[in-house]
């Protein structure tokens, strides 16, 4: 009966510890939606329209045109390690996914609004090349 009493506090201890720990993200869906791309301060990106992201995917629409599309899924940013919502188009879009990498976070004051970071990772180390929003 001891054995039984140990292990069951055991395995309590063990749940209570992970309930109370940071949850990892999951790589589900993130966000859903047709989103406006612009610069980090709103202005219009030549060329750029935004992203749609569907489920666990996105496509980046380039002057009206689906392309580059891409997987969504939400994990430790490959440069700071923080929570953010990776666009990783190694998979999709091969060529481009080995040169750039994006990584998104919610903006803290406008919820329908993700700010970007684009990477640049056909060097080794991810290099910030650039940043963007979007906006539902």
């Amino acid at each position: 009966m001891k054995r039984t009493a140990v292990t069951l506090l055991g395995c309590t201890a063990a749940i209570g510890a992970a309930l109370a720990a940071p949850a990892l993200a999951s790589a589900g869906p993130v966000l859903d939606g047709v989103y406006v791309g612009t610069t980090p301060e709103g202005a219009p990106v030549p060329l750029w329209d935004g992203k749609t992201i569907t489920g666990d995917t996105t496509v980046n629409r380039l002057l009206g045109v689906n392309a580059i599309p891409g997987d969504v899924y939400r994990a430790p940013s490959i440069a700071t390690g923080a929570d953010v919502v990776h666009v990783d188009y190694s998979r999709l879009s091969p060529a481009f996914g080995a040169v750039f990498h994006d990584e998104m976070t919610l903006d803290a004051v406008n919820p329908n609004r993700w700010n970007g970071t684009v990477y640049f990772v056909g060097a080794g180390q991810p290099v910030v090349v650039g940043g963007f929003a979007i906006t539902r």
